[in-house]
């Protein structure tokens, strides 16, 4: 269908379909080519931004975003909705505002993927979920419910019942549903689990954090992981520069979204080389990852070598304290200790004498005897004897530090013993993002 003939059949909206969507006509109307909205005397207009997936280098959807204008002059939607006197009136402008983007998403030519549209938590109530109502009146503006994404800030709506009620009633019906500013207020795990949305919308702060903080740097990915886990995608937005445009890229985020890569606009428009863009993003992403893999194997390498050289120097009967030595001196190296094949602590713990010692958590200091036998690192090193392995960084005791373990099961007189050196995992991977899960290091034996 040409332009000219779209924006015949968008002239010709029925007054009844417009109703339909809980919007008087007459609060709806065409200028330049495009329908605005009247609201308490701010002129209303529909923005559209895209939503980016990296896997497959292109638009998937849009946003749809209400911009009011006060005698020309541009205003913030979150002011706007702020002056609200009541309820009704939050209402009354995001169903405006809803009916308006459907309305012009019309008449932008070419747009495939979904519509996300954006639901006040005021409008989440039990009059408001007949969806198959929602969706003829959606195929009146020729919308099939598969294209829409109803975009909820969950922390809005403090019924988690009603709220999880109304996610499976638009689920039922084929919508879709996503959950809005994850990481903000009153977001967790246990909501995500009642309500079941399809796709998890990050907070920008989760991003600008993980930029920023190397601990949320750490555990961003992990987070990202954990909430796919839960059968919904993942979409990162606030992506603003380049920094974390790479840290999505470490992710198994679905999708993304921000002015990196485009900014909302009266057709949702893109930049003109985002395949060419997103494949540079790619390729500096995959240089990057090499250069820093290319230090973590060496760094693995060296602490193979010394694992194997004191384990060996034990089967000969040195001392622990002799043998370990070498290991002891190893930059980023923390303490290390002997276990034996019940994960019992059979040694006490040396660390290297210029170690700070957080007085706070004494009482785990003493682990001569402890068992560690629910440790990864320990039930790796067992089921695969005379191998080193590494595990992923965790809180390790007894200073609650962030560290990973390098652990190896040997045989020593006809006993196994497996020895375990807790290095800062700083030292082992500076960027914080190539060992999110443990590994053997040295290849089986033959």
């Amino acid at each position: 269908m040409d332009r000219q003939k779209r924006d015949h059949t968008a002239d010709l909206v029925a007054p009844e379909h417009i109703r339909n969507l809980g919007v008087h006509p007459n609060r709806i109307q065409k200028q330049d080519g495009r329908f605005v909205g009247q609201f308490s005397g701010y002129t209303l207009a529909s923005h559209y931004q895209p939503i980016i997936s990296l896997t497959h280098q292109r638009t998937v959807g849009y946003e749809a975003l209400m911009r009011p204008y006060l005698n020309g002059e541009a205003e913030s939607p979150l002011a706007l909705f702020g002056r609200c006197r009541s309820s009704a009136q939050i209402s009354h402008l995001d169903r405006i505002s809803r009916a308006l983007h459907l309305m012009n998403f019309r008449l932008i030519e070419s747009k495939q993927g979904w519509l996300f549209l954006n639901i006040r938590g005021e409008e989440i109530r039990q009059s408001n979920m007949d969806a198959s109502s929602i969706r003829k009146t959606l195929a009146d503006f020729g919308f099939a419910p598969e294209q829409i994404v109803l975009e909820i800030l969950e922390d809005a709506v403090h019924d988690e019942m009603l709220l999880a009620e109304f996610v499976q009633e638009f689920r039922n019906a084929g919508f879709l549903v996503a959950i809005d500013d994850f990481g903000t207020g009153q977001s967790n795990f246990d909501r995500i689990w009642k309500i079941n949305p399809n796709i998890v919308k990050l907070d920008r702060s989760m991003i600008r954090n993980a930029y920023q903080q190397p601990r949320a740097r750490r555990i961003f990915p992990r987070l990202v992981s954990l909430l796919r886990e839960t059968e919904s995608l993942v979409l990162i937005e606030g992506v603003e520069n380049l920094d974390e445009a790479l840290i999505t890229m470490d992710t198994e985020a679905d999708m993304v979204q921000g002015f990196f890569f485009a900014r909302p606009s009266l057709n949702g428009s893109e930049r003109a080389d985002l395949p060419v863009y997103i494949n540079k993003l790619h390729t500096e992403y995959t240089q990057t990852q090499r250069k820093g893999r290319r230090a973590f194997h060496s760094q693995l390498v060296t602490f193979e070598s010394m694992m194997t050289a004191c384990a060996d120097l034990i089967r000969l009967d040195h001392s622990f304290e002799e043998s370990s030595k070498m290991l002891l001196e190893q930059p980023g190296c923390r303490r290390i200790f002997l276990l034996n094949e019940d994960g019992y602590q059979i040694s006490r713990t040396i660390a290297p004498s210029h170690t700070e010692v957080d007085t706070r958590y004494h009482p785990l200091k003493k682990a001569q005897g402890a068992n560690w036998a629910r440790r990864k690192y320990f039930q790796r090193a067992m089921e695969s004897p005379n191998r080193v392995y590494i595990s992923r960084p965790y809180l390790a005791l007894p200073d609650a530090s962030i560290d990973v373990t390098f652990s190896m099961a040997f045989n020593q007189n006809n006993t196994t013993c497996v020895l375990c050196c807790d290095v800062d995992s700083r030292y082992i991977d500076a960027a914080g993002n190539l060992l999110q899960q443990g590994q053997m290091i040295s290849p089986p034996t033959s």
